[in-house]
């Protein structure tokens, strides 16, 4: 079951090289539990990459 996210929107208008350029910051807005899970996927997915790719930085 595909569970709808709604989002938290922070906006910001910065001059850059003369242009107004408007920066849209979108949040996911989750429960508890839920950030807890992602964190722990991406804390997983992360120690797999680094598992497998941390012998080349020694």
């Amino acid at each position: 079951m595909v569970q709808a996210v709604t989002y938290q929107s922070d906006k910001q208008s910065v001059y850059f090289q003369g242009k107004l350029i408007v920066l849209e910051n979108l949040t996911p807005v989750l429960s508890p539990e839920e950030k807890k899970k992602r964190k722990r996927e991406i804390e997983n997915n992360l120690y797999d990459i680094f598992s497998k790719y941390g012998d080349r930085f020694l």
